[in-house]
C-alpha cells in the first residue's frame, strides 16, 4: 500500500489536471487521486470577449476609388469592391473596365447581427481566366455605431505592413439601429 501512497502524492498533480484518476482502492472503494483539475491562479475562468451588441441596418455608399494598383500586363484593370461583414454574405460593386480611379455611385445594404462590428472589403480586378485581389481593408464601425453615420471618408487599401498603397475606397457609412 505505500507506494501506491507514494505514487499517488507524486502523480496526482498531473493526473488532476488531466482529470483521470490514476487508481481506485477497491477494499476500501476511496480513490488515490482527486479528479477534480487543479487550477493555478484565479478561478474565474470567464472570457472577456468585447463585441458589438449593436443590431440593425447599415447603409453603405459605394462613391468610388481612387489610384487602384493595376494587375494587368496589358490594358488597364477591370475593378470591381467585394463588401461583407461576415463571409457568408458578400456583396460586389459593378466592373468598371479600362480605369484605375472607378465611380461607383452605388449602394448597399446590409443587416448588423450583434458581433459584427467590422466592414470588410476587397478590391478585385476582373481576368477572363481568374479574379485577381488589388487590395483589402477593415473597417471598424464603432465610431459608424456611437454617431450614426460617417463620411464621406478616403479608406486606404495597405499594402507592406501600411508602408504603401494599393489605392483608396471612398465610402459614406450609416446605421440605423433597430
Amino acid at each position: 500500500m505505500r507506494f501506491f501512497a507514494l505514487a499517488t502524492v507524486f502523480l496526482a498533480p498531473l493526473v488532476a489536471a488531466s482529470a483521470i484518476p490514476i487508481w481506485t482502492d477497491l477494499k476500501t472503494s476511496d480513490t488515490l487521486a482527486s479528479t477534480s483539475p487543479v487550477l493555478d491562479g484565479p478561478t474565474d475562468l470567464a472570457i472577456d470577449i468585447k463585441s458589438s451588441s449593436h443590431q440593425g441596418k447599415l447603409y453603405v455608399r459605394l462613391n468610388y476609388a481612387t489610384n487602384i494598383r493595376d494587375k494587368d500586363t496589358f490594358g488597364k484593370s477591370d475593378p470591381y469592391i467585394e463588401m461583407w461583414l461576415d463571409k457568408d454574405y458578400k456583396q460586389s460593386s459593378k466592373v468598371v473596365s479600362g480605369t484605375v480611379n472607378p465611380i461607383y455611385n452605388e449602394s448597399f445594404l446590409f443587416n448588423v447581427r450583434p458581433g459584427q462590428d467590422k466592414l470588410y472589403l476587397r478590391v478585385r480586378d476582373k481576368d477572363t481566366v481568374s479574379d485577381d485581389t488589388v487590395g483589402e481593408a477593415t473597417i471598424p464601425l464603432d465610431n459608424v455605431f456611437n454617431t450614426g453615420s460617417e463620411g464621406p471618408q478616403d479608406y486606404k487599401l495597405p499594402k507592406w505592413f501600411g508602408l504603401r498603397s494599393d489605392g483608396s475606397v471612398n465610402l459614406q457609412l450609416q446605421f440605423v439601429e433597430g
